[in-house]
């Protein structure tokens, strides 16, 4: 639900302009902090989970309107730097499939990269309470939530400086379920942000469980996996 789908034109200049050269920024400094890592094991798997995260954003909860990303479980595996990145490739593989467009990839990569590297410094630290599979997957699933929302608000928050009419770009952005829910073809932002968040947290409980699963029990199987990655 954090993914802007709106096409080239839409946003002001200066909002993606500035979206592109920040992310360009965090992108070099995600590359250098690489230099020194194990490149062999890394470069592969972010190649997976991007293509992972890519496959499984088609895969929309219908009900809720609801893409999940599990870019938080890249955050977890691979690192904030190497799932960075990892997020800029799912984001154009995504583009390649007519999600987003050119111009908002930079505000789609910092908004998709704050849900990973975010997650991976939560997940970091609640994990530090506990070292059993269940307190990992606790911890997964209440960092991937925490992460989810703090994401969610930089979306409404680039929908609301972007001043565009919700109603006109709702069906090329993917928002007309949600403005069903409303009762209006134009409901207003307050009104689109309230739906966003309300109907987003079922999406994040969902997503927070299945994370929290998958790290429960790579915990068990393979404690490596989510251990020893050295922060950017």
């Amino acid at each position: 639900m954090t993914h802007i789908m709106v096409p080239d034109g839409v946003l002001p200049t200066w909002l993606w302009l500035g979206g592109w050269v920040i992310a360009v920024g965090c992108l070099a400094l995600a590359l250098w902090a690489t230099r020194n890592s194990d490149r062999m094991r890394l470069v592969p798997l972010a190649g997976t989970m991007a293509a992972v995260m890519a496959v499984v954003m088609s895969l929309e909860i219908v009900p809720i309107g609801y893409e999940p990303h599990l870019t938080v479980l890249s955050g977890i595996l691979l690192g904030p730097a190497y799932a960075f990145l990892a997020t800029f490739v799912f984001n154009i593989l995504r583009l390649l499939v007519g999600d987003g467009s050119v111009t908002v990839l930079g505000l789609n990569t910092l908004i998709l990269g704050a849900e990973a590297v975010g997650g991976y410094y939560l997940f970091r630290a609640f994990r530090r309470m506990t070292s059993s599979p269940a307190g990992s997957g606790l911890a997964a699933g209440v960092a991937t939530v925490i992460a989810l929302a703090v994401a969610t608000v930089l979306f409404l928050a680039v929908v609301y400086l972007g001043g565009f009419d919700i109603g006109e770009v709702a069906d090329v952005a993917h928002w007309d379920d949600i403005l069903e829910r409303s009762g209006s073809e134009n409901p207003g932002f307050p009104v689109f942000a309230q739906l966003v968040l309300i109907l987003g947290a079922i999406g994040w409980l969902i997503e927070a469980t299945v994370i929290g699963a998958i790290a429960a029990f790579l915990r068990a199987v393979r404690p490596t996996l989510l251990r020893g990655v050295v922060p950017a």
